[in-house]
């Protein structure tokens, strides 16, 4: 299977080391995170990652495309590597630890805090809204939406239109809580409330 969060990915240029391509990464996500989107520079990067500001371009062409690299690197640490593993497991158990997996990216500070840089950035910078679905959440449901037409017709699921079901499934798990934590009104839901919440999708999706 082909992961969506591969698809997302932005490779590295003309064979440039991955190490410096993570040095970037790394470089970025503090940028991004301390000055927003609009007033991070390519050269406050460059310094941070202890590479030339060519090198930061000839990785990633445009400030856009490194910001999308953050995000989808973002998601990539958390999981991407077990993918395949989870969903080889048995549905129950594989929805679960998706689940478990999802909530630990919806919750996760830095995550909150790109989200909450692309909201107040959208209107100057309309791609940027975009960027982030894309990398992000859309690769999330990408991800479960393939799961669900290969296993459409197990008679453990009850799934729908796998799309439709994939994002319902993904919502359940973030409520109102992602909300509240996106305003700073809360901290996060505590574990009880992500093992109700994920208890919940799970009844939705399962036969």
């Amino acid at each position: 299977m082909t992961l969506a969060f591969e698809k997302a990915a932005a490779p590295g240029r003309n064979g440039l080391s991955d190490r410096k391509r993570e040095a970037i990464l790394k470089g970025a996500r503090a940028v991004f995170l301390k000055h927003g989107f609009g007033d991070a520079s390519m050269d406050e990067v460059a310094a941070a990652a202890g590479v030339s500001k060519m090198t930061v371009y000839r990785h990633f062409g445009s400030k856009e495309e490194l910001f999308a690299g953050v995000v989808t690197e973002s998601c990539q640490q958390l999981f991407t590597e077990e993918i395949e593993e989870i969903f080889a497991l048995p549905p129950h158990k594989a929805l679960r630890n998706f689940a478990r997996k999802m909530t630990e990216i919806f919750f996760a500070r830095d995550t909150a805090e790109l989200h909450r840089i692309v909201i107040a950035e959208a209107r100057r910078f309309p791609k940027l809204g975009r960027l982030f679905y894309t990398t992000g959440p859309q690769a999330c449901i990408d991800s479960l939406e393939g799961y669900f037409v290969k296993h459409r017709n197990d008679p453990a699921l009850k799934i729908g239109e796998p799309r439709r079901t994939a994002e319902e499934f993904l919502e359940l798990l973030r409520g109102y809580s992602h909300l509240k934590m996106l305003l700073g009104i809360d901290k996060g839901p505590s574990a009880r409330e992500v093992d109700a919440r994920i208890d919940a999708a799970l009844r939705h999706v399962m036969g």
